[in-house]
């Protein structure tokens, strides 16, 4: 069975790339209210890869977006943020 180069090329991330992502992330959620605290922060880690990949690179913009995105009713949609 050959692999997915094409896939795998598309999911290669530098140092600096996953360092920007984490740091969005974690803005999101320590920025949180208490009540807003999820169990299950996947669909969001899926979203902040989804918009960096869009070249939404800077983390404080990546942040933002991604909260307000996290607070939309289509971001509870599972197939909205599927990685491919």
């Amino acid at each position: 069975m050959q692999p997915n180069f094409q896939a795998f090329r598309t999911s290669i991330f530098t140092p600096q790339d996953v360092s920007a992502m984490r740091d969005a992330f974690l803005l999101v959620v320590t920025e949180r209210a208490p009540q807003e605290v999820s169990s299950d922060d996947a669909p969001l880690g899926r979203a902040i890869i989804r918009l960096y990949r869009m070249g939404l690179v800077d983390p404080m913009k990546l942040a933002a977006a991604a909260a307000l995105l996290s607070t939309s009713k289509t971001f509870s949609n599972p197939d909205l943020f599927q990685l491919s």
